[in-house]
């Protein structure tokens, strides 16, 4: 696993590093759009499982483009994706503790 994690580790810092040399040519700001937060969203909704993951990433991308069109059409933030989102990843590790420990109601 820590081998996995230190290649993943060197492909995501030679991504960036491309990114930087090549697209943009500097450093910025706005370098990074938060891919990676989505990422670990997407992998916790899955519950680390790979097939679910397809399922998990299409919720989130659903979530994040659907409140880009109302951000853009109906003048609501697009926060409300970040919360709905939240809430739902949330939930999910509720109901992964209630289950693991056993707690009923």
């Amino acid at each position: 696993m820590v081998k996995v994690a230190c290649l993943s580790g060197g492909l995501a810092g030679l991504a960036g590093a491309i990114e930087v040399m090549g697209v943009k040519g500097s450093v910025t700001t706005d370098l990074s759009p938060g891919f990676g937060y989505a990422g670990i969203d997407v992998a916790m909704l899955a519950n680390l499982n790979p097939l679910s993951v397809i399922l998990a990433a299409i919720f989130t991308t659903t979530m994040f483009v659907g409140a880009d069109g109302m951000s853009r059409g109906l003048g609501i933030p697009t926060y409300i994706a970040d919360v709905t989102v939240a809430l739902s990843l949330l939930t999910m590790l509720i109901e992964l503790f209630f289950t693991q420990y056993g707690i009923r109601r």
